[in-house]
């Protein structure tokens, strides 16, 4: 089976940091990949609520998470601390992939890269909806910011 390959966006817009603790590690004494999920997904609420917004509402719309591949390249241990840089890209009509760059922060080491695919969601009515295009500009003016 040929691994799963995910690229980086061209621009990083939020990062965070997150030690690994005692009960992220699995029987090898690493870090689990459940735990990974759970770090990462606690990365995307953190970027959204540093952009305003939660999952519940995004101007107005919820954000669910459709799809998520992870891809490790090094073992990260109890009390390492993670750096979690998060940024966007893939856009389509309906959402988009929200991109992560894992590092072990003493060692500089790539520990993953993943993705979130995620599509917007108008609960009342129950129907897929179109990003917000408030949204699109509101991350435009972000990336330029970086820049």
């Amino acid at each position: 089976m040929p691994r799963v390959e995910i690229g980086t966006p061209d621009q990083f817009l939020f990062s965070m940091e997150k030690a690994v603790g005692i009960s992220d590690l699995n029987y090898a004494k690493h870090l689990d990949s459940v735990a990974m999920l759970k770090i990462l997904n606690e990365a995307r609420l953190q970027f959204l609520a540093h952009l305003g917004f939660s999952e519940a509402n995004v101007f107005g719309l919820g954000m669910v998470v459709a799809d998520q591949a992870v891809d490790f390249r090094s073992e990260s241990f109890s009390g390492d601390r993670l750096r979690i840089r998060v940024g966007v890209g893939d856009l389509t009509r309906c959402g988009f992939d929200i991109s992560f760059e894992v590092t072990n922060g003493a060692l500089e080491t790539l520990v993953c890269q993943a993705k979130i695919g995620v599509v917007f969601f108008d609960f009342d009515q129950h129907l897929i909806a179109e990003v917000p295009a408030a949204l699109l500009d509101l991350l435009h003016r972000r990336e330029e910011m970086v820049a």
